[in-house]
């Protein structure tokens, strides 16, 4: 039996409340759980704060026994100390590097840089002398 902690939600329409719970993987999000380890609040309170109130003995029993935590529930034990940070925080940012080559903002497509005039010199003195080969053999 696979252990995860993750978030029940409870409350109303459009005022959601959360419990911090260890349950079975295969259990649905609101069905039976092992043991019920805190809650979260995410809407703001009077004092502008979410709520959260977590056992991080509990907690840190169930990560000892081998029980995964769920992503969201994994950042909150990482905002609270508990874990070190999730891999997506440690990157430098969510897509990875982006593409700088240049792009025309009328067609969307990628510019590409015409060569030096140094280039086409020397092609173009390259052609001048296998025409003079061609003149001289005929």
């Amino acid at each position: 039996m696979v252990v995860r902690i993750r978030l029940s939600r409870f409350g109303c329409k459009n005022k959601p409340f959360y419990r911090v719970m260890a349950a079975d993987s295969r259990s649905p999000r609101d069905g039976k759980h092992l043991e019920v380890l805190g809650y979260y609040n995410p809407l703001p309170g009077q004092d502008g704060q979410k709520r959260m109130g977590i056992n991080f003995d509990r907690v840190k029993y169930w990560l000892s026994v081998g029980a995964q935590p769920s992503e969201p529930v994994q950042r909150m034990l990482f905002r609270a100390g508990l874990l070190p940070p999730p891999p997506m925080l440690a990157m430098e940012r969510k897509g990875g590097p982006r593409d700088t080559r240049p792009i025309d903002p009328m067609t969307g497509r990628l510019l590409i840089p015409e060569k030096s005039s140094n280039s086409s010199q020397s092609d173009n003195s390259n052609a001048n002398v296998d025409d003079a080969k061609d003149t001289a053999t005929s």
